[in-house]
Parts: C-alpha cells; structure tokens; sequence
C-alpha cells in the first residue's frame, strides 16, 4: 500500500498537532460508514423514546448525536476502524503500539445542529495521561455552512499541554479555550481525514444547511488509559497494534 501520510505530515502533526488527509477513505469503507450511522441513529432514538427523553449528556434527539463507543452493534464498522489507513495514521502519530480508545458519530442535524465549543479531547478525561490521536472522518462533504470542525494549531494558542476544561450545563460542553483565535477549518469533501492530537483544540459550528452532517470519529492511544488509581480501562483499550504489527 502506497503511504498517503508524508514525512510534511508527520512534522506538522509534531508542531502544530494536526494534518488533514484529502479522499483518504476507500469506496468500501465509506459505505460502512454512512450505513452505520443511519443504523447507530435509529438506536439511539428508540432508547430516547423508550426512555422518554431528549437529551443525554451532549447528545439532543434530533439536534446533535454524539453516539459513543457503538461499533460493536454494527460489525462491519471494524474493518474502517482496524484498517490499513489507521494503521498508517497511528504509526505516524503515537508510534507502533495502539489500542483502540474511543469511537463516536459526531452528527449535526439539518437546520438543527448546533455548534461545539472550543476543547481539548484530554480536556474530557480531566487527568494527565499519556496523548492520543483522533482521527475525524468526513462521512459527508464539510463547510463553513455544515458546521465542520475547527483546528486550532499549536503555534497559535502556544498550549501542548491539558488544561481544566469548564462545563457548560446547558449544552453538557466541556469548554477550555474562550479566546478569540478562529483555528483552521476542516473544508473537506467525503472520504477525507483529519487527524489531531487529544491536546489540539478544536470546535465546531451549527449546521445551517438542509442536509445532516456526519463526522465518525475514532481515537487510538498508545497504552492503555486508567482513571488515577484505578487499573480497569477509562474507556476501550481494544489491541490493534503491537511492535507494529495488527494484533
């Protein structure tokens, strides 16, 4: 496989913690990709009607979905999230051993879905830990318009490193970053990726278009994350790469 991740890439992840990658994702995968988000949305809404809510967390029925740590319920899912692609995208970035951390669909309702304030990833755990990457697929093509996501590079703010998030109750957001540097904007079409360190602050804004916007999100670290003291996984710890090789 022909590398698609650049020695240019690699250095810009390092000092300014972020590259994007254009049409990145095979056909293949972003079929599952869409399929799965339908299928994962349709759960969650079920759940929302039985339980007679809409709102859990930072997820708004019909508004905003963050739909976390799902893929097991649509297995396809695994073949994009342990795939050739990420494998070459955790070894440019924390090296040759990663464990699957987190996954989540990012989506943004038609006319609805609302913005996400500025945050580190990290901020969200709230404790030192070793840095992870996520990587942010557009399952959909990304504008201004559709609320894509917003980079901040780290020669901008001058921050690598956690700092205390604060919660806002009414959207549920962790917010760390109340400035205003407006970061890089994702603009990108279906299939591409960006990829960002846990400590790289981003945001997104509301989508104001008649089309839903869908991001799927996957994040690999490179050993196993523990609450302080604890010694059962924060998250996932799903072993994908050991001494470079799939697991």
């Amino acid at each position: 496989m022909s590398s698609l991740i650049t020695q240019d890439h690699r250095e810009q992840f390092k000092e300014e913690g972020y590259f994007i990658l254009e049409n990145a994702i095979p056909d293949k995968h972003m079929s599952i990709l869409d399929n799965a988000c339908d299928h994962l949305i349709k759960i969650i809404d079920d759940e929302f009607d039985a339980q007679g809510i809409t709102r859990n967390h930072i997820t708004h029925k019909g508004v905003r979905y963050h739909i976390a740590k799902r893929y097991e319920e649509y297995p396809p899912l695994k073949e994009y999230i342990f795939s050739d692609l990420m494998e070459e995208v955790c070894k440019s970035t924390i090296g040759e051993t990663a464990y699957l951390f987190y996954d989540q669909y990012v989506v943004k309702c038609a006319e609805k879905g609302i913005s996400f304030s500025w945050h580190q990833d990290s901020g969200y755990l709230g404790f030192p830990h070793v840095p992870y990457v996520t990587t942010w697929a557009c399952v959909d093509d990304m504008s201004l318009e559709n609320g894509t996501a917003f980079v901040m590079p780290f020669s901008t703010i001058g921050i690598k490193s956690l700092v205390e998030h604060i919660l806002d109750p009414t959207t549920g957001d962790k917010v760390g970053y109340f400035g205003k540097e407006e970061g890089v904007p994702v603009i990108a079409k279906a299939g591409s990726l960006a990829v960002f360190s846990s400590l790289s602050f981003h945001r997104s804004g509301a989508n104001t278009t008649n089309k839903m916007r869908r991001a799927y999100v996957t994040q690999y670290a490179p050993a196993v994350i523990c609450r302080p003291g604890e010694t059962e996984p924060m998250h996932l710890a799903v072993p994908f790469l050991k001494d470079g090789q799939k697991v």
